[in-house]
């Protein structure tokens, strides 16, 4: 019971898109035990007022996501989609290559797409290349706030 409250209490968690097979469960957790403590290391929780929490979902590809949220904000609340309607409550999206996220300064809170395909396509050891796009986006977000920057 404890380790379950611990975990729903974790300020970085990392979902994959129902798309996903849900065999993918123990690399999820795994990752996000990592990237919490990456987190831990680096002094990100000593401040009560200011603890950053970021929602990861890992997708096929940022075309099929986050595009689609950006356009949608832009466009205003014409979006008709889960992903799009959450967008078009004026959030304002960063779109790099491989991830895109979006930060609400009000709620401390950060909403990311990860994309996987083509580091299956790279054929780049995948685990690495998702802790990479991980750790650019929080550490993104935490130097806006003056954090020490996370590590691989």
């Amino acid at each position: 019971m404890i380790q379950t409250d611990m975990q729903e209490q974790l300020p970085i968690t990392i979902l994959a898109d129902s798309r996903f097979s849900s065999s993918l469960k123990p690399l999820l957790t795994q990752l996000e035990i990592w990237i919490n403590f990456q987190a831990l290391k680096a002094d990100w929780f000593g401040d009560e007022a200011c603890i950053l929490s970021f929602e990861f979902t890992l997708i096929r590809t940022i075309e099929e996501h986050a595009l689609k949220a950006s356009a949608a904000s832009e466009k205003g609340a014409e979006a008709s989609s889960g992903k799009g309607a959450a967008a078009s409550s004026g959030k304002e999206w960063n779109v790099e290559s491989g991830y895109a996220y979006s930060y609400d300064c009000d709620s401390l809170k950060t909403t990311a797409f990860i994309a996987v395909a083509d580091l299956l396509e790279a054929g780049v050891g995948i685990e690495q290349g998702i802790k990479q796009r991980l750790v650019s986006v929080a550490n993104s977000v935490g130097a806006e706030h003056g954090l020490l920057g996370m590590s691989l």
